[in-house]
């Protein structure tokens, strides 16, 4: 096996009793396998899989099966798995991915279904670039798992501020994006990030019982796995954050300029109002609220204002 030639699989775990929409999710499984170049089959449990799959025609599949992160799933499924042929996968509920080593080992959060993708394949990559004829999980006991997660994930320590004020991106979830004084917080912030930046934050996550606060925890997990950790509702942690932030800074939660992606990403709870107005999901995430009410000819003051509401609980 090569890194050239891995393909991957879609799972589909069901929820236990729940038959509603079974029906219509297997077919368009069924009608879409071929033209994303997998098959349609089911294991020894009767669950559905597309298995064939190659790296870019994913995330294309998920959307085409209303899959993506953020989108309404059917109800009837608890989660779906994309699988890689060595003892790697994502576990992806409709909010993001949780990637896996082996049966159970957490290795990293990604909230896009293309981000899961390029981080299982960078890991499995890594492995067959210099195993020496030994299973993966064995490889990964002898280099050391922080060693492999970091030269896969590019990840190190906590960083300093840098000149301009922002913390660099090496912390312990790829891809993390910088933050500052006045920036909103974000699922994918790390929480000692977080809690550098804003000092007073903390005992805001320790009244939520987010005990990892100033451990060395918190320098390797971000504010939705340690949410996840803890049964908590992240959105409901960011909202309350944020609000204070808007208040704290004396700006708004919400502009005509935020795009779709940035709404969904932080406040997936807007999605009743923003359906309430007739406002209708684009294909483009990048595109704002402001574009999106102009087409459906709702007044973006008011929906920002109901969206306000919705946030402070009003």
């Amino acid at each position: 096996m090569t890194a050239d030639n891995l393909t991957f699989s879609l799972e589909i775990d069901y929820i236990p009793d729940e038959t509603a929409g079974r029906s219509e999710l297997e077919k368009k499984m069924k009608d879409a396998a071929p033209e994303f170049h997998g098959f349609y089959t089911l294991d020894k449990d009767h669950r559905p899989i597309i298995a064939g799959l190659v790296k870019d025609d994913v995330p294309n599949l998920l959307a085409a099966l209303g899959l993506s992160a953020f989108g309404t799933w059917p109800a009837c499924i608890l989660t779906a798995t994309i699988a890689a042929p060595l003892p790697l996968r994502a576990i992806g509920m409709s909010d993001g991915w949780d990637v896996y080593l082996g049966k159970k080992t957490f290795f990293a959060f990604a909230q896009f279904p293309s981000d899961a993708v390029d981080i299982l394949m960078k890991a499995a990559t890594y492995y067959l670039d210099h195993e020496s004829y030994q299973p993966l999980e064995d490889f990964v006991k002898e280099t050391g798992f922080e060693a492999f997660r970091s030269a896969v994930l590019g990840n190190g320590p906590a960083q300093t501020f840098a000149d301009d004020g922002y913390y660099g991106s090496s912390w312990g979830a790829p891809n993390v994006p910088p933050l500052k004084a006045g920036d909103f917080v974000r699922p994918e912030h790390n929480v000692m990030q977080v809690i550098e930046v804003y000092p007073e934050m903390g005992p805001l996550l320790m009244e939520y019982g987010m005990s990892c606060v100033g451990c060395f925890v918190s320098y390797d997990e971000n504010i939705w796995q340690a949410a996840q950790a803890h049964g908590l509702d992240v959105f409901e942690i960011l909202g309350e954050m944020n609000e204070y932030l808007a208040d704290k800074y004396d700006k708004p939660l919400l502009t005509k300029d935020t795009p779709m992606e940035d709404i969904l990403t932080l406040y997936p709870q807007l999605l009743s109002v923003l359906e309430a107005k007739g406002l209708k999901m684009p294909q483009d995430m990048k595109t704002s609220l402001g574009a999106l009410c102009e087409a459906a000819g709702a007044d973006v003051a008011a929906v920002i204002a109901d969206c306000d509401k919705k946030l402070r609980k009003e």
